[in-house]
């Protein structure tokens, strides 16, 4: 590290010492240090998006397959259209550093008007917004610049949650000499080395189950426990599942997987194993209203649940303990289960419909399962895509990526830019509706200009399928959307040499499925279906959501 460096230069350092090498955002003019500066190094790349909310969400695919990422707007309007997809990637527990240009405090500390401001003299309202939805959260000054970066850094390492930096114009060049060098750690929060009676009592408790089954969860993403959770599985050869918010955080492939776990509303063979089993294991899954099929899931009362902040098991209550150590401790008091074999209850069975008959949820997604290959990192859309993909058993090591708690419509496109930008080796494939696809859509651009070769499935049922499903009357304006010519998209941001298609029928979607699958290009398909076409899951969701709420169910729940 140089012995003399701005405090923005000092903030790109911090960025590369925990392996960023991209940022993304949208400039503006109290944020030309940090849009300079980026610039101006060779090793971290400026990734401009189409605006700041597309940017956020594209933050958060890049931290998704990365493991943390970083975001720049500018104050006030910039920073606030941002602020959606950082409270998204809050509720996912993903570290976003949250970069905002601020105008210099030297100006802040009058009493003029100053653009990008509410005209009230008041300079830190932003600031305070963005507090709400990040876990760190400084303004930095000549005093704390140096030791505040380091330790908002290390607070998102540590949390894995966003952080917000506001970095002032004449701070920004104030000149650091001889400063710090970085020593961040990795290591999961609430680290504590007492667990051995506890992880006694946990095995114990596994090894008298007759039919023991395991739960894992983005708990153990979190907390870096994902690795341990994976070898206490096959070190006492005990089956797991997942539920849909976790859906491939562990290999579909695996041999010890059994399925997706969704209360009543999909999956029975997988609900009996569980609701009947006399010790679950649940390893950091939450048990949010989709996870559990609209609360449905019927756990049994011997549930173990297993989370980086908390332990909950035999009806007691403990603190925190570090994730890793307690698993590993349980492990090594695991016997293991022999000469068993666990059945997966996954994936779509083959349908023998027409060539020539319309695309309906029943023949879609069996074909889109079959696509997918190994590797491929899947990026879903929230509503009726996601849902329908729920059930298809993904090849070896297929990563699927969903924002099923915060549900944003529109997170699917920028965040599969991240994704692809994060790992280009991978072939990324994103799917989304084409009512979700509106709100974000100016990022296929970026795709091509910044050299990725996604395959997107736009899914285009005439209007907001998951709302028509869950509200009184289906058919109400404000489910329609204006319908697009999305096949000329592609042509209209710049892309001249993408493979393209609609496809209405099922022979049509072979074909186009086919040329995809050997494309070397980018990929744009759209994919038309009848207004009302549900896949399962959705349909037993609504269902299950309806009545209660005095809501007519408008389809067919499918029977699993």
């Amino acid at each position: 590290m140089k012995s003399s460096l701005t405090v923005v230069e000092y903030l790109i350092e911090a960025l590369k010492a925990i392996n960023l090498h991209h940022v993304f955002g949208v400039p503006g003019d109290f944020a030309f240090p940090i849009n300079d500066a980026i610039c101006n190094d060779s090793n971290i790349e400026w990734i401009g998006c189409s605006n700041e909310l597309n940017a956020a969400y594209a933050a958060d695919g890049y931290a998704r397959v990365h493991g943390i990422a970083a975001l720049n707007t500018t104050y006030g309007p910039g920073e606030l259209s941002a602020l959606c997809g950082v409270a998204g990637s809050f509720a996912a527990h993903l570290p976003i550093i949250f970069i905002a240009g601020m105008p210099s405090s030297s100006l802040m500390a009058t009493d003029k008007l100053i653009h990008h401001t509410l005209g009230d003299g008041k300079f830190d309202t932003f600031a305070k917004m963005a507090a709400e939805v990040t876990i760190g959260n400084v303004v930095l000054s000549a005093d704390n610049a140096e030791v505040e970066i380091q330790r908002i850094i290390q607070m998102a390492l540590t949390t894995k949650l966003p952080v917000y930096i506001g970095v002032p114009e004449d701070i920004a060049y104030l000149k650091l000499e001889n400063p710090q060098p970085f020593d961040f750690c990795y290591a999961a929060p609430h680290a504590s080395k007492n667990v051995d009676a506890l992880a006694q009592k946990i095995a114990m408790q596994i090894n008298e189950a007759r039919n023991p089954v395991v739960m894992v969860g983005e708990h153990l993403r979190v907390y870096n426990a994902l690795v341990s959770a994976q070898t206490l599985i096959e070190t006492a050869n005990l089956p797991f599942a997942t539920m849909f918010a976790d859906k491939a955080i562990i290999d579909e492939a695996h041999p010890n997987f059994i399925g997706l776990y969704d209360g009543k509303v999909i999956n029975r063979a997988v609900r009996e194993v569980i609701e009947n089993s006399d010790c679950v294991i649940n390893l950091g899954a939450l048990l949010t209203d989709f996870n559990t099929g609209a609360f449905s899931a019927q756990w049994p009362q011997n549930t173990i649940n297993v989370y980086g902040d908390r332990i909950e098991c035999d009806e007691c209550h403990y603190d925190a303990v570090d994730l890793v150590a307690l698993l590993d401790a349980i492990t090594v008091l695991l016997k293991p289960r022999t000469n068993v074999d666990y059945p997966c209850y996954m994936g779509y069975r083959p349908t023998q419909v027409s060539a020539d008959t319309a695309i309906d949820a029943a023949s879609l997604y069996p074909r889109l399962e079959q696509f997918f290959k190994e590797g491929d990192q899947i990026i879903a859309e929230t509503g009726t895509v996601s849902m329908g993909l729920g059930m298809a058993h993904l090849p070896k090591q297929a990563s699927f990526h969903n924002q099923t708690l915060w549900g944003s419509i529109g997170w699917a496109t920028p965040a599969a830019l991240g994704a692809a930008l994060a790992n280009p080796q991978q072939r990324t494939v994103l799917l989304t509706g084409e009512g979700s696809h509106q709100l974000t859509v100016q990022e296929i651009g970026q795709f091509h200009r910044y050299h990725q070769t996604p395959i997107i499935f736009v899914i285009n049922n005439n209007g907001y399928l998951i709302e028509r499903i869950l509200c009184k009357d289906p058919m109400i304006a404000y489910n329609d959307l204006c319908q697009w010519n999305y096949t000329l998209l592609p042509e209209a941001f710049g892309i001249s040499d993408w493979l393209v298609a609609k496809v209405e029928t099922n022979a049509e979607l072979d074909k186009a499925l086919a040329m995809a699958q050997i494309a070397t290009t980018g990929v744009y398909i759209e994919i038309v279906t009848a207004v009302m076409e549900t896949p399962a899951l959705a349909a037993n969701l609504a269902a299950q959501l309806n009545p209660a709420r005095g809501i007519p169910v408008h389809v067919i729940a499918v029977e699993d």
